[in-house]
């Protein structure tokens, strides 16, 4: 009784403060209208349409983190990303679980202490030229990126404590696909509604629709961990589906998503270790059909320069053609030569974090030419390489944390679809995850940002902790 009694004071407690906030809330948004403030009714209208579907959820909440990040879903005046969205929901919905025991308290584990030492290498580099405090006389410039490796720790954390099932891994697994073919057709159908769609001038026409066709290389990889590579080639409709998708994924012409897709059957095996042969006769058949649509080529047809872009980091002729993505080599070495100086001016702290000085910001707003784009790359930590990310944004030191705690992410990666061997959507979704990390890690050189990679490796990290997690509780485990 007792028990009971206090559950109904906790319900009655939830609707009274549901409508006080509901209240204040709609006044701040007509008072935000009233003066101009679109943002501010946009992030109430959100807030609860947030709060509303996460009830609905009940237990499964965080399926909104998934699709959210999934999605790239961006809200009008609203500054914040899909992936960003994703995090802000997870951390705000579980406090306010947990405030009505209905989730688990965070509970520290070791999986989790490998985190530690880059954080506080990033907090003490911070404390040295804070960002965002500008009542202490700090620089504002900046403090987005702290923002996404804030959010990234919280969602980890969060993520953390739950335990995915079989049943959650499925709707786990449709939330994605779903999500996925929702950001292919926005991009495709509206190309302008995306806001990291850059067109440059004098760029082809189409370069902003075919950019997003990247996300092809996304299904292609979800696709890929729920079949085995038999299954696929057992079946014509497979085949034509993945092969649509790579053609695609060929065509937006960006070449980490033509490497995601050459790669993901070779890390199959390294993650399974089964369908070696398989893999190797499938591979042997796909360099030659390769090289035959490569020799054609000129003859028979000519390739959009966007897929001669793709291939040029297998085609050697393609590396000199008009379109292959050959500014970009000039490009990501301008910035390595930026990123050596600022090491080797400063190899403790680097440029001391994400605040910018007063010539920096000025480039931001007034800078122009070619030449001047790689200071503001520079500027914005858009140096192409996480390592050199690491290093020039926080010190050497910081890279050698994050290969560490990197390291220890991936050998748990490698075990993740080792452990998880029961249950079809749970396997697909522990390889799905740890694709993602290794694949990072193999383009770790030639992309990445400090801010953004410590997010994205964080929460792809915190998704397969909570797979294994939820496996081994319910398979007689206690974790």
């Amino acid at each position: 009784m007792a028990r009971e009694a206090n559950a109904a004071l906790q319900a009655k407690i939830l609707q009274i403060g549901f409508v006080v906030i509901f209240v204040a809330a709609v006044l701040y948004a007509v008072r935000g209208m009233m003066f101009g403030s679109k943002a501010n009714a946009g992030l109430i209208a959100f807030s609860f349409i947030g709060l509303g579907s996460a009830l609905l959820l009940d237990d499964k909440y965080w399926l909104m983190f998934p699709f959210l990040a999934s999605s790239g879903l961006t809200l009008p005046n609203l500054p914040f990303s899909g992936i960003e969205l994703g995090c802000l929901v997870l951390f705000v919905v579980y406090f306010f679980r947990l405030a009505l025991r209905r989730e688990q308290p965070f509970r520290l584990n070791r999986d989790l202490l490998v985190v530690f030492p880059v954080l506080l290498w990033m907090f003490f580099v911070w404390v040295m030229n804070p960002v965002g405090l500008a009542m202490f006389g700090s620089s504002t410039i900046g403090g987005r990126f702290y923002f996404d490796i804030a959010v990234g720790t919280m969602g980890l954390f969060v993520l953390s404590t739950i335990r995915i099932s079989e049943r959650s891994s499925r709707l786990l697994f449709f939330a994605i696909l779903f999500a996925q073919c929702w950001a292919l057709v926005r991009g495709v159908v509206f190309p302008s509604a995306d806001p990291d769609v850059v067109v440059f001038a004098g760029a082809e026409p189409e370069v902003s629709t075919r950019y997003a066709f990247v996300v092809c290389a996304s299904i292609f990889v979800l696709l890929f961990s729920y079949w085995s590579l038999s299954s696929i080639l057992s079946s014509p409709f497979r085949i034509f589906l993945l092969s649509v998708l790579s053609f695609l994924v060929v065509y937006s012409g960006k070449r980490r998503a033509f490497g995601t897709i050459a790669l993901v059957p070779f890390f199959r095996v390294l993650l399974t270790g089964r369908e070696r042969m398989i893999t190797f006769v499938t591979a042997v058949f796909g360099c030659v059909f390769l090289a035959v649509a490569v020799a054609a080529d000129g003859i028979a047809y000519e390739l959009p320069q966007s897929a001669r872009r793709a291939l040029a980091v297998v085609v050697p002729r393609y590396q000199t053609s008009r379109g292959d993505g050959g500014i970009n080599d000039v490009f990501r070495r301008e910035m390595r030569e930026q990123a050596r100086y600022v090491i080797k001016t400063n190899p403790w702290f680097g440029r001391k974090g994400f605040a910018m000085d007063l010539n920096e910001t000025a480039w931001i707003h007034f800078g122009g030419g070619y030449t001047s784009q790689f200071a503001g790359h520079a500027y914005s930590g858009n140096w192409h390489s996480a390592w050199y990310a690491y290093a020039a944004d926080f010190g050497i030191p910081c890279m050698i944390l994050w290969f560490l705690f990197f390291a220890y992410v991936l050998w748990y990666a490698y075990r993740a679809p080792r452990i998880v061997t029961a249950g079809r959507f749970l396997s697909t979704c522990s390889l799905y995850y740890s694709f993602h990390l290794f694949i990072s890690a193999v383009f770790s050189y030639t992309s990445g940002h400090s801010a953004s990679t410590t997010m994205d490796t964080f929460l792809s990290y915190g998704m397969l902790l909570a797979i294994v997690r939820g496996f081994r509780y319910h398979n007689g485990s206690v974790t």
